[in-house]
């Protein structure tokens, strides 16, 4: 680790180089290129839970998050910033499906599970006749109060259980690895828009602006040719073209102020040796629970809050099985099981029907999510966790598949949970903070927004305060 320069360079350190702390670095040396910047990552790899690698014969098969928002412009700006704009492909199958007794197609007209459409509701058979029923009776209803800040809370008051379990939780928990009803309104901004806007969510729906035919054809979803780590491998290949330094296999114990002159020591291991970092200014990017060691005795409310955070675990496990031994049922881009129906998988997805580079071999490769808040699986051995997901998709697609490669990975707590009133929670805990160190910033996952257009976004605007203090 170089010794620390000239006492007049403005250091910025960062924990936590997965995308929010990748971007946020990118972002301040590609405005102020005098700055030092250091990222610290405990991993021996950037990216987070970001990750492609190999598999079945493919050279690049995501084993997280496998597409980003393109609607949303900060992640394709970033990806067009680090060279990749002209490699950045679109699902070629869209339409997904539910299993209830067999697969429905999801019906039109749908924003994150939330009706918008009843003509369109009323012709699918995912929803029985009196669940439909129920959910007419949104336009109906008086307002429903917002104060519990839950989805779960206020969608089944608008429009039902049915609904609700079949088509609003099995969306929104297929994002967050949640379950709504301990999740947070506030935070899933489309739906928190149509609950505030007016009495009525399908009335509110019915009166939005529709898109123009150009929006319309535009591709929602876009990701690298080569998979999602090569916009991990992009930035920070740009981050250290700009200077930057990034530390592997870096385990950050403590962040304390240094001095009078509002400067922070960054304390941390690296090879099996205590080492220190002065900065002018500090950007955690690392999950909220695991970064409340931090602060123990710096900050003892900060320490406190952080760790209230939670985050649950998943598994997704990746198969490749001859193409002709799928039912001609399992078309699309892969289907979602509601809770109701849930024994350990949650969603498929047909990757190499979704994606038409992955589907250049014999093989068929579906990615298969388990495990979400309040059903951790991670635990299980790789036995038990194929035996989980074989049985389950006889279920489904009544065959019984034969694997000829299958890849586990274990995202231990990688999915931050936004409980009710977590604005109000990071508000609190942004505040106790800056009481104590205000040039120590929050960003990521854990506080708002878990996509990585949100997190790159958080990343970008972490950056644009420490610009702007300097």
């Amino acid at each position: 680790m170089p010794e620390e320069s000239v006492s007049a360079e403005h250091h910025v350190v960062i924990i936590g180089a997965g995308i929010t702390g990748l971007s946020c670095a990118h972002s301040l040396l590609t405005a102020a290129p005098h700055l030092r910047v250091t990222l610290l990552e405990s991993q021996p790899t950037t990216g987070g839970v970001i990750r492609t690698s190999p598999f079945a014969g493919l050279s690049h098969v995501d084993e997280g998050a496998d597409a980003f928002l393109l609607r949303v412009p900060f992640a394709a700006q970033l990806a067009k910033d680090v060279g990749l704009g002209s490699h950045i492909t679109s699902p070629s199958s869209g339409h997904a499906s539910v299993w209830r007794n067999g697969l429905h197609r999801l019906p039109a007209g749908l924003l994150l599970g939330v009706p918008t459409q009843l003509s369109s509701l009323a012709t699918s058979r995912l929803i029985s006749p009196r669940g439909k029923l129920r959910a007419a009776l949104d336009v109906v209803l008086p307002r429903t109060s917002t104060a519990s800040d839950s989805i779960g809370t206020y969608m089944r008051r608008r429009f039902g259980n049915e609904v609700h379990n079949m088509l609003i939780d099995p969306l929104v928990g297929s994002i967050y690895a949640a379950d709504t009803d301990h999740f947070s309104l506030e935070m899933v901004p489309q739906l928190s828009a149509l609950a505030s806007s007016s009495r009525s969510v399908l009335l509110t729906a019915r009166g939005m602006p529709k898109p123009t035919a150009e929006v319309a054809a535009t591709p929602i979803f876009g990701a690298p040719l080569t998979g999602m780590g090569a916009l991990i491998t992009a930035t920070q290949e740009a981050v250290e073209k700009l200077g930057g330094t990034i530390c592997l296999n870096a385990h950050v114990s403590s962040v304390e102020p240094a001095s009078s002159d509002g400067k922070y020591s960054v304390h941390f291991t690296a090879n099996g040796a205590s080492e220190t970092l002065t900065a002018n200014h500090v950007v955690v990017c690392s999950p909220a629970k695991h970064s409340a060691g931090f602060f123990a005795e710096s900050a003892p409310k900060v320490s406190q809050l952080l760790a209230q955070s939670s985050h649950a675990s998943v598994v997704m496990v990746a198969l490749a099985v001859p193409k002709e031994s799928l039912p001609p049922t399992a078309t699309g881009s892969g289907y979602l099981v509601p809770k109701p129906e849930q024994r350990f998988i949650t969603a498929v997805s047909f990757a190499s029907q979704k994606w038409a580079h992955l589907n250049t071999t014999e093989s068929a490769i579906l990615r298969v999510s388990l495990g979400r808040d309040g059903m951790p699986l991670h635990e299980h051995s790789d036995e038990e966790l194929t035996s989980f997901v074989l049985a389950d998709i006889k279920r489904h697609l009544l065959v019984d598949l034969e694997p000829t490669a299958l890849r586990i990975t274990r995202w231990k707590e990688s999915f931050p949970q936004y409980r009710p009133h977590h604005v109000a929670h990071v508000e609190h805990l942004e505040k106790q903070l800056a009481e104590k160190m205000p040039q120590v910033l929050l960003a990521g996952a854990s506080f708002r927004g878990i996509g990585v257009p949100s997190c790159v976004q958080q990343g970008v605007m972490s950056a644009q305060k420490i610009i702007s203090s300097i």
